[in-house]
């Protein structure tokens, strides 16, 4: 393992324990066992290092959404894709939290997640689903997981979370989809 790896490792083992607090150079630098020249080399600063975080959050978070596996019904999919969302910020709440921040500072890095939800969409417009434009659609479980980002800002209760975070899933669904 690199000492970067190790730095990181440290700091968000200190992130999701902790809080956001909690991570500060004295105490990464302990708990790697570095010295704090040796983070300063690698990171810069504090900020440099929550960025790199975050960074490597985000880049975990859309490898597991480029795994997905793809079915047979694109509703399936979308909706695996939603709980594998709600997952990954219930799991590791605090790097969630980070990740969100850092979206609204910079929407880019949250363009492939929602074209990837947005391909969902399309597929269930391909095969003559959608009662609303697939770009409707998409703005709407946007929308949603936006709201549902708001509820992990706020540090609600993780139950609360996904019971919230599942109503509204099915919400935006029942909405877009044609009746049956």
């Amino acid at each position: 393992m690199s000492t970067e790896e190790k730095i990181l490792n440290a700091a968000a083992r200190l992130l999701e324990e902790h809080g956001a607090e909690a991570v500060t150079t004295r105490s990464v630098c302990q708990a790697a066992g570095v010295t704090a020249p040796t983070l300063y080399h690698h990171f810069g600063d504090k900020n440099g290092l929550v960025r790199a975080l975050v960074d490597r959050g985000i880049a975990e978070f859309m490898v597991m959404k480029r795994a997905q596996r793809h079915s047979s019904d694109a509703l399936t999919d979308l909706g695996q894709g939603w709980r594998d969302w709600t997952d990954f910020g219930l799991e590791r709440p605090s790097l969630f939290r980070l990740m969100i921040e850092a979206a609204r500072a910079d929407p880019s890095v949250t363009r492939e997640s929602f074209e990837l939800m947005r391909g969902y969409l399309e597929r269930l417009h391909g095969e003559g689903r959608l009662q609303v434009k697939p770009q409707v659609a998409a703005d709407a479980m946007w929308a949603a997981a936006s709201g549902v980002q708001a509820l992990f800002m706020q540090g609600m209760a993780p139950a609360q979370i996904r019971s919230t975070a599942d109503f509204l899933y099915q919400a935006v669904v029942a909405a877009v989809l044609k009746p049956v």
